[in-house]
């Protein structure tokens, strides 16, 4: 019995291996050039002795390495050979991600030749320039020309912009963006002669691609304004919030920026000029005790571009408060090169070797780029019109202005009491200034302050720390905000009951539930009602639209939620409303199954309709009916009946009832539903079946099966029972379509999968297992069967692949809005015994 678990354990462990090994040979078979750069740089670094750390720069190219020294073979060395093993490490990454997406855009054979072409053109063109900006003696390019440079991103940087002409648009707009963004980030910032030689390599291979795509098809493809113009700002306030945070780690060369990295620098000019007029002995005891020293003050100097990431995450959903958080922080960051050069802060006299000319340019892009942000920002201020409830602003400006409060008394109070600690005597003034100073990074105060500061005891901790606290609760603040955004009014549902009598699908009625918020068309002939979790708002089915306006009502939606900075997303379409989702750009996934009855002749006679008359006659010579019915006219004993017959269902849950377009007994109540009862002789209900309708030109043409229920001891069957009884009813009726609803996660057997990734497929394979011993999916998928029935496949639609993990987290909140993290954790317990 012991060895039961091992056993079978070894068919999954083999099963799993198999799976690597057939996904690394797929790997190996669609990117052999990526994959063998990645070897090349790895065993380069190995040979130099560059992967452990050793000077391989013999091997680098540059001005005097290449040109003055006459190794042209540099022009090679240093494409493959890292510096550092960290450049080993990134090139390397680099190679098996984004080359390989580049080498399956543009093809084996040209990605090998556009590694090498534009490489070697990146390298000579970039040192060319160098070399040409070294002889100018009032233009110093960024570092020494004898210093050289070893870079395998540099080809990499070139094919990846190359590659971008044959991508997607969505991608296509993306690499571009987001790659260009960080390289001018490193050679603007860092300022190093390798960004700048691999921003060179990009430029070339943007060129190159576009000659290489020139007369290839562009597919059309719908994208809001709006949303791409807040992409842009929140990218570009990105860069420029993290470049000096990039050059103060790396500690990179002197970039066009380098003033604005002066800026944000952690020291104490004022003090430490004293240190050339005083003993030795007393300025390392300065130093030792400088008040910008340690982890807070460094904190509090790059405090401003901590707000600028912050804001960018804000401008992405077209926050104002972002907007208003970063137009306040860029104005300022024009302003701090202004006041480093007036107080002499850089410590130089570059008129005397005649570089000041260089320094003037430097100075003249720390503040002009700033402000061209801010007034980009203000330009397109009516992009950011999504803000935060009144309640949230008021509790923000009170949260605020309590934590400064506090925060200064606090420090005043044990500055005050901690005078002893000072280096000299202080009035209640400079205690004042003292405080109103901790509350500013150093390069915003430096100028106009003192040098007092506290040696030691709490006096110095409260020194160093107050002011990152406050601020602290200030960035967390902001974030709160983000999530309080006003909510637009849910709509009438009324009115979307008018909307889908005119005519909808068979899941139409879904968007009448409680929950369901309803966007309209601005003359109210479109509709689509959406489950709003989070920041997405899930579409639920169809949308409600007039013949021939189905597209418009897409967009308009579309657009609407992008004002509202939400993600879109359409959940359980049919392949109609998909294909004009597909023709405007969006991607699908397939979520489900909806399995159909057509009514117009069906009889449940001959051999194939067995497993359904059996049951049924079985049912009515035992004396169960079928009772119609609606909820308002049961009586109190049948209610009673119905409500116990679902708590017994629910009980034998790990998880509580699932929502969103599973129905509960809140449903059942709705006057347009309609109830089947199973009644035994004895008048005991003994399954519950409801029926939700849907219309065509104002009559109703089809119902769908929405709630079942049975007694867990009552007769097998009643099911069966009451479908077949529900058919031949509603045929008498008039009734064409008889909706058995959807199977979520289900595969439609008729056809094979198709438009979907892999590894997505086997998320949602793997989900449906999870989910199958708590719901049975699979199993009633399996029953509705029986009926024969035509499928229809149920899609998820969605415009960016990156929203993907935001919008399956919506989607399993709208499902399991009250499921605890102890029903969670039962859920996954009964997943993984049932694969045992």
């Amino acid at each position: 019995m012991s060895d039961a678990p091992a056993t079978a354990a070894a068919p999954r462990l083999s099963t799993r291996l198999g799976a690597l090994r057939a996904i690394l040979r797929g790997f190996v078979r669609q990117n052999p050039v990526a994959l063998a750069a990645a070897l090349l740089v790895l065993s380069s670094a190995a040979v130099t002795g560059s992967l452990w750390g050793d000077d391989a720069s013999v091997w680098g190219a540059g001005p005097l390495a290449t040109f003055s020294s006459g190794r042209w073979w540099t022009l090679l060395t240093a494409l493959v050979i890292p510096d550092s093993p960290v450049d080993a490490f990134t090139s390397t990454l680099l190679a098996l991600t984004a080359l390989a997406y580049a080498e399956r855009l543009l093809g084996s054979r040209r990605t090998g030749v556009l590694l090498v072409a534009l490489g070697a053109a990146g390298l000579v063109v970039g040192i060319g320039l160098h070399a040409a900006a070294w002889t100018l003696t009032d233009l110093r390019p960024v570092v020494a020309a004898e210093v050289p440079v070893l870079d395998p991103t540099t080809p990499i940087a070139g094919v990846v912009m190359a590659a971008s002409a044959f991508a997607p648009t969505l991608w296509r707009r993306r690499l571009r963006l987001v790659g260009f963004a960080l390289l001018a980030l490193f050679a603007l910032y860092a300022g190093d002669a390798d960004s700048w030689y691999r921003f060179t390599a990009a430029v070339i291979g943007l060129c190159v691609g576009a000659v290489l795509a020139r007369g290839r098809e562009r597919r059309s493809w719908h994208r809001s304004s709006t949303r791409e113009t807040r992409t842009l700002l929140a990218l570009l306030v990105a860069v420029v919030g993290s470049g000096p945070l990039v050059a103060l780690v790396s500690g990179g060369g002197r970039g066009p920026f380098s003033l604005v990295v002066d800026a944000y620098t952690q020291y104490d000019d004022e003090l430490l000029s004293r240190c050339g007029s005083v003993a030795q002995s007393v300025c390392d005891e300065q130093v030792a005790l400088l008040m910008t020293r340690g982890a807070g003050p460094a904190l509090l100097a790059v405090t401003p571009l901590v707000l600028l990431l912050v804001s960018a995450w804000g401008l992405r959903q077209g926050r104002r408060a972002a907007w208003i958080v970063a137009l306040f922080v860029l104005v300022s960051s024009a302003v701090l090169p202004l006041l480093s050069l007036l107080d002499g802060r850089l410590r130089i006299d570059p008129w005397v070797d005649g570089s000041g000319a260089e320094y003037v340019l430097w100075a003249l892009a720390s503040i002009v780029i700033p402000l061209a942000l801010a007034a980009a920002l203000v330009v397109a201020r009516a992009r950011f019109t999504v803000r935060a409830t009144r309640k949230a602003a008021r509790i923000m400006a009170a949260v605020i202005t309590l934590a400064f409060l506090g925060c200064a008394t606090t420090l005043f109070v044990v500055e005050a009491m901690g005078r002893r600690s000072f280096d000299r005597e202080l009035s209640v003034v400079d205690l004042l200034g003292l405080t109103l100073r901790r509350f500013f990074p150093p390069a915003f105060t430096n100028p106009g302050g003192g040098t007092a500061f506290p040696h030691h005891g709490p006096a110095l901790f409260a020194y160093q720390w107050i002011g990152v606290l406050f601020w602290a609760i200030v960035v967390v603040a902001i974030l709160w905000l983000y999530r309080r955004a006003r909510r637009p009014e849910a709509g009438d549902v009324g009115r979307y009951r008018e909307l889908l009598r005119r005519g909808g699908d068979t899941l139409g009625f879904l968007g009448t539930w409680a929950g369901n918020r309803h966007w309209y068309s601005d003359d109210g002939a479109c509709a689509v009602a959406y489950r709003l979790s989070g920041d997405v708002a899930l579409a639920v089915a169809d949308p409600l639209a007039p013949v021939g306006r189905r597209p418009e009502a897409l967009r308009g939606f579309a657009d609407s939620c992008v004002e509202h900075g939400w993600t879109p997303a359409f959940y359980s379409v049919h392949a109609d409303t998909l294909d004009d989702l597909l023709e405007l750009g969006w991607r699908h996934v397939p979520v489900g199954v909806e399995t159909v009855m057509d009514l117009p002749g069906l009889t449940f006679a001959g051999k194939t309709w067995q497993k359904v008359r059996q049951p049924l006659t079985r049912a009515e010579r035992e004396g169960y009916t079928a009772v119609w019915s609606r909820w308002h006219e049961l009586t109190v004993a049948q209610a009673s009946q119905i409500i116990a017959i679902d708590e017994e269902w629910v009980a034998d849950r790990a998880l509580p009832e699932m929502g969103f377009t599973l129905g509960s007994l809140d449903e059942l109540r709705d006057r347009e539903v309609r109830l089947l009862l199973a009644v035994g002789p004895d008048q005991r209900i003994e399954a519950v079946t409801s029926w939700m309708p849907s219309w065509t030109d104002g009559e109703i043409t089809g119902w769908t099966l929405d709630f079942m229920r049975r007694r867990t001891a009552g007769p097998n069957g009643m099911m069966e029972f009451l479908i077949a009884k529900a058919a031949l009813r509603l045929q008498e009726e008039g009734a064409t379509v008889l909706s058995l609803s959807g199977a979520p996660l289900a595969d439609d057997p008729d056809e094979p999968v198709d438009g979907d990734p892999a590894p997505l497929r086997s998320l949602l394979r793997w989900l449906a297992e999870v989910l199958e011993p708590a719901y049975g999916f699979a199993s009633l998928f399996r029953f509705k069967g029986k009926f024969r029935p035509r499928y229809r496949s149920l899609s998820l639609a969605y415009r960016d692949p990156l929203q993907l993990p935001a919008i399956g987290a919506a989607v399993g909140r709208a499902y399991l809005p009250d499921a605890s993290r102890r029903e969670m954790v039962a859920l996954a317990r009964t997943a993984w015994e049932g694969r045992r």
